[in-house]
């Protein structure tokens, strides 16, 4: 599955108050990235894509400015796509953002596993065990015959704001 939204930027204190920096995120501006100062329309490619490891769905994402140029990720962190609260108490570096006691980045970056371009994409190590439990809740949800995917985007639309 793939679809292209417009993202909106987010107000930059409210980024600011739960993103912690490890020391190891360096924000270079080489040109080659959009940045958060730049008042552009924004551009959010999302893909969902099956996990041949995990044998789950996972989603994965890129967003550009007007100018076609990937945002850094403390860039991403500014926009609509995340909800806010989604990386209170994180540390992010260049590559990832994570919550310090888990072993796993919740969100990392990546190449699409069929598209071959760089993406960011949720980590679907924990995925199944949490859609699980949404269904062991849910007989509705199971007895639906795409009631596993549902399940899927009600854990997705926790962190992303599906708009």
């Amino acid at each position: 599955m793939h679809r292209i939204t417009a993202l909106n930027w987010r107000h930059p204190a409210s980024v600011h108050t739960f993103l912690e920096n490890d020391g190891g995120l360096d924000v270079v501006d080489d040109g080659t990235t959009a940045s958060y100062d730049s008042p552009d329309s924004l551009t959010c490619h999302q893909f969902v894509v099956l996990s041949a490891t995990f044998r789950v769905p996972t989603f994965y994402f890129s967003i550009h400015g007007s100018s076609g140029s990937p945002l850094q990720l403390t860039d991403i962190m500014k926009t609509s796509l995340l909800r806010e609260d989604v990386c209170e108490g994180t540390v992010a570096t260049t590559f990832a953002v994570s919550h310090p006691a888990t072993n796993f980045p919740f969100l990392s970056q990546g190449e699409h596993p069929t598209l071959g371009t760089p993406c960011w994409y949720f980590h679907p190590c924990e995925t199944a065990s949490a859609v699980q439990e949404i269904l062991k809740e849910s007989e509705e949800i199971n007895r639906r015959p795409l009631g596993w995917m549902e399940a899927w985007f009600t854990v997705l639309s926790t962190a992303v704001d599906m708009q």
